[in-house]
C-alpha cells in the first residue's frame, strides 16, 4: 500500500534524473504514503487492530515509524551524496542551502516535525501521558499537511494528476480518523451515560472499579476498554481490562495504580460520568481450542484472566483449566479467595505464588519451569492453550519455559500492554 504513489510516478511524463536524485525521490513518495497510512494504525479501528490484537498493531505502527524516520533522514541526503562522497565540505553546503531555501520551506517543517514526533514517542515516558499523546497526533498531523504541501510544490512527479489527488485524498482521511478519534467517539462515547458506581480497594494500589450505565456493551472475556474519568481532554484515556464475566449487569475494571491517572482511582466519586471506547482486544477464548487451558496471571494482569475464570464458572464449562497466579507480595494476590473457591468447585489445578513470602496455601516464588511442568503434567502439552498475561519479562520467560516443554507457540495466547 505504501508503494502505490512509487506505481503511479511510472505514468508521469518526466525524465529521470541520475540514480541518487530516484533513489531519493523514492524515498520521499513511500515516505509520505507511510505517513499518512500511520493514522489508521492508531485510530483504534476494528477493522485494523480488531483483528491482530492492539499491541500488535500498536508495535506495527511504532516499527513503521522508525522506517519512516530513516527514509525522512536519508531524502535529502541522496539528492547530494555524490557530492558528499567526493567533496564533504561543498556537500554539506549544498544540503544545508536545501534546508534554508525558501522554496523548502514546506519541506523543512515536515521534516523538523516528523524527526520531533518520532523521538518524543520514543522517549514518552518522559512527559505526562496526556500531553504526549496531543503533541503525538498534532506533530503527526503537521508533518503530513507540510509534507503533501511540499510534495506538491516541490516533487518531480507529485504534479502528476493521479499522484497529486491521492495526496490530497490521504491527508484529508487523516484528518478525518484524527477528527473521528479526538471528537466523534468522544462525545458520543460522553453522551452514552456511564458513571463510576463505586470504587473499592482490593489490596496494596489495587483497586475495583465499578463503572454503570445503560445497556452492558457486548464484550468477551479477556478484552479490554479505554477509559476516561470526568472531563478528560478526548486524547486522555487509558486502557484497562474489564474483570467481569460477559453479561454482567455492570462493568468491574481491577487497576493498579501505576500512572498519573491511576493514582487518583480512590479520590472518584459515585456519579463522576465515564467515557468508555470499547470493546478492544484480541486475548479471548476465540482464540483457543477446546481442549484444556493453562491461565497464567502476573501481577496487574489477573483482571483479564479473572474474566476468563468467571466466564468459564458462569458458562459451566466443562474442559480441563489449570490457574497459575503470581505477584510481588502475598497481599497483592487479589481475589484469590473467590478464585480458590471456583478451582475447587471446579476440580481445577492452581498454584499462587509470590515473590517475596509464601502466601497461604502457595509457595515463595516466580513461574518457572517447575512450576509450569508440575501443572502441565496431566495435560498433553500438544493439545493445550495457555492464555498469559502480565509484565512483558514475565510473559516473555513463560513463553520461553514454555517452548521448552514442548507447548507448540501457536497455543500461546497473550495480549501486552507495554507498547514499547
Amino acid at each position: 500500500m505504501a508503494s502505490l504513489p512509487l506505481l503511479l510516478a511510472l505514468g508521469a511524463a518526466e525524465e529521470p534524473g541520475g540514480w541518487h536524485e530516484e533513489a531519493g525521490i523514492a524515498l520521499g513518495l513511500v515516505g509520505l504514503s507511510l505517513l499518512l497510512l500511520q493514522f489508521a494504525h492508531s485510530g483504534r479501528w476494528h477493522l485494523v487492530s480488531g483483528r491482530s490484537g492492539i499491541d500488535v498493531t500498536m508495535r506495527f505502527h511504532r516499527t513503521a515509524a522508525i522506517l519512516l524516520l530513516v527514509m525522512v533522514l536519508l531524502h535529502p541526503v541522496l539528492f547530494v551524496l555524490p557530492l558528499l562522497l567526493d567533496d564533504p565540505a561543498r556537500g554539506l553546503a549544498r544540503l544545508h542551502a536545501m534546508f534554508t531555501s525558501p522554496r523548502m520551506t514546506a519541506g523543512k517543517i515536515a521534516w523538523i516535525a516528523l524527526v520531533a514526533t518520532v523521538f518524543l514517542a520514543l522517549g514518552r515516558r518522559v512527559i505526562p501521558y496526556q500531553h504526549w499523546r496531543l503533541l503525538h497526533g498534532l506533530g503527526a498531523l503537521v508533518a503530513a499537511g507540510a509534507g503533501v504541501w511540499h510534495a506538491m510544490e516541490v516533487g518531480l512527479y507529485s504534479s502528476f494528476a493521479p499522484l497529486g489527488a491521492l495526496w490530497w485524498a490521504g491527508l484529508l482521511g487523516a484528518a478525518l480518523l484524527l477528527a473521528w478519534a479526538w471528537g466523534w467517539k468522544p462525545w458520543r462515547a460522553a453522551c452514552a451515560g456511564w458513571r463510576i458506581g463505586a470504587v473499592t480497594p482490593l489490596g496494596p494500589s489495587y483497586w475495583n472499579v465499578t463503572v454503570t450505565g445503560p445497556t452492558p456493551p457486548e464484550f468477551a472475556a479477556g478484552q479490554f476498554f479505554w477509559l476516561a474519568f470526568g472531563r478528560a481532554a478526548p486524547w486522555d484515556d487509558n486502557p484497562f481490562s474489564v474483570a467481569s464475566a460477559p453479561g454482567a449487569r455492570d462493568l468491574h475494571f481491577v487497576i493498579r495504580e501505576a500512572g498519573d491517572r491511576t493514582r487518583t482511582l480512590g479520590a472518584l466519586p459515585a456519579g463522576l460520568p465515564v467515557r468508555i471506547d470499547g470493546p478492544h482486544g484480541v486475548f479471548t477464548l476465540d482464540r483457543a481450542g477446546p481442549g484444556p487451558l493453562l491461565l497464567v496471571a502476573g501481577g496487574a494482569g489477573i483482571a483479564p484472566i479473572l474474566s476468563v475464570v468467571r466466564a468459564l464458572d458462569a458458562t459451566d464449562d466443562p474442559r480441563s483449566v489449570a490457574l497459575l497466579y503470581a505477584a510481588r507480595t502475598p497481599d497483592r494476590l487479589i481475589c484469590r479467595a473467590e478464585m480458590v473457591a471456583i478451582a475447587e468447585r471446579r476440580g481445577w489445578r492452581y498454584r499462587f505464588l509470590a515473590e517475596e513470602a509464601a502466601p497461604e496455601g502457595g509457595a515463595q516464588g516466580r513461574p518457572d519451569r517447575g512450576v509450569l511442568a508440575e501443572l502441565l503434567r496431566v495435560v498433553p502439552v500438544a493439545e493445550v492453550t495457555v492464555m498469559i498475561c502480565g509484565p512483558e519479562p514475565m510473559t516473555m520467560a513463560v513463553m520461553r519455559y514454555l517452548e521448552a516443554l514442548g507447548v507448540p507457540p501457536e497455543h500461546v495466547v497473550y495480549e501486552l500492554f507495554d507498547y514499547a
